[in-house]
């Protein structure tokens, strides 16, 4: 997959700006701090998840003294090239693919498939359990319609299993109309997570190695309400049944796999009780390389990837070598304060590009 062009709009510091990006190159973006490289890649992660990496305010997307931000892109997929628009107006999206309005998030959500890695996400071990839902949820919804049609069918029967308990008189055969149906969808979320957190974990001991000289093993342990080894029906119908006088009594549904949480381990012990801030960096980008390598199993292309300030902690050999054991067909996107050494990208397609206040220029090396 590639991004070949990128209009961004009163988005954040950039008036109105077009990019256009070479197929499976490395695109390098320099300059000062609070110049606009993170914004550049913000904006393509935007168009992958609908949601920023650094905020939950779309008002903040919006550049000064304007009402509403546009992102447009040009994208190549399987030899196929579309056009995605995400126009942010009153706090609200307005999602169009190929000129054509998209009514549902889950429609538009993977069709720019991004991956990101930034110095913040090591927070991701220490969030609340549902940051940690949210970051296999929303990998999953890109590569599974099926798990996207499951999860948002299962929401809805969460709501109205929780309105129904709020009633005053509370119908239990309605109750356990939707208890039944939510069953029949937990099942296959919890498969498709396990799975997942399977396969994500075995893709990214293969690459664990590179980042650390110890004989470190990552792991991660998937928390739901049952015991995923044995028969999920039979115990989740218990589980429900044993919890509906508490559930009556707090007018809620007070287990399913909506609490459900990631542990994430290395040597087995929970990362955040031993991991130095420099092994959960290493943990975190061993895991999204992971996962952009599964997401070419699965689809035969890979993802975009997105990099910031991937190199401010690592020596030249160590950048290097990271620069090496990226895919060449990959498109990718870096960013960092200091200019980039070409002799870093041996062998590599890249462009550099200088960022400052809002403009990105093209630099030849």
């Amino acid at each position: 997959m590639n991004i070949k062009s990128l209009r961004l709009i009163h988005f954040r510091n950039y008036e109105n700006v077009e990019f256009n990006f070479k197929e499976n190159c490395i695109h390098c973006f320099y300059g000062k701090n609070a110049q606009g490289k993170t914004n550049l890649i913000e904006s393509i992660y935007f168009l992958s998840h609908l949601h920023s990496f650094r905020t939950h305010s779309l008002d903040s997307l919006i550049k000064e003294s304007y009402h509403q931000m546009l992102i447009e892109a040009k994208v190549e997929s399987g030899h196929t090239l579309s056009k995605v628009k995400v126009v942010v107006c009153d706090q609200k999206k307005h999602l169009f693919h190929n000129d054509n309005p998209i009514k549902k998030y889950s429609d538009f959500v993977g069709i720019v498939n991004a991956i990101s890695f930034c110095p913040d996400d090591i927070l991701l071990f220490s969030a609340p359990k549902k940051i940690r839902r949210n970051f296999i949820d929303m990998e999953l919804i890109k590569l599974s319609k099926k798990y996207t049609f499951t999860l948002s069918r299962y929401n809805r029967y969460l709501k109205n299993r929780n309105i129904a308990l709020k009633q005053e008189k509370i119908d239990k055969d309605l109750i356990d109309v939707y208890t039944s149906q939510m069953i029949e969808d937990e099942i296959v979320i919890m498969k498709q997570r396990k799975n997942f957190i399977k396969n994500l974990m075995e893709y990214s001991n293969r690459l664990y190695p590179f980042f650390s000289s110890q004989k470190e093993v990552l792991s991660a342990k998937y928390e739901t309400f049952v015991d995923t080894s044995q028969d999920l029906k039979e115990q989740i119908v218990k589980s429900y049944e044993n919890t509906y006088v508490k559930d009556c009594m707090y007018k809620a549904t007070n287990m399913g796999i909506h609490r459900d949480d990631i542990q994430f381990l290395l040597n087995d012990k929970n990362i955040n009780e031993m991991a130095s801030q420099g092994q959960k960096r290493s943990y975190l980008l061993a895991m999204k390389l992971g996962l952009a390598q599964m997401v070419y199993e699965k689809t035969n292309q890979y993802p975009i990837l997105l990099l910031d300030d991937v190199f401010s902690e690592l020596d030249t050999i160590r950048k290097k070598e990271l620069i090496q054991i990226l895919p060449e067909n990959m498109q990718i996107f870096i960013t960092s304060a200091e200019e980039m050494d070409p002799s870093l990208f041996k062998n590599r397609k890249v462009k550099f590009y200088k960022v400052n206040n809002g403009f990105a220029k093209e630099v030849s090396q």
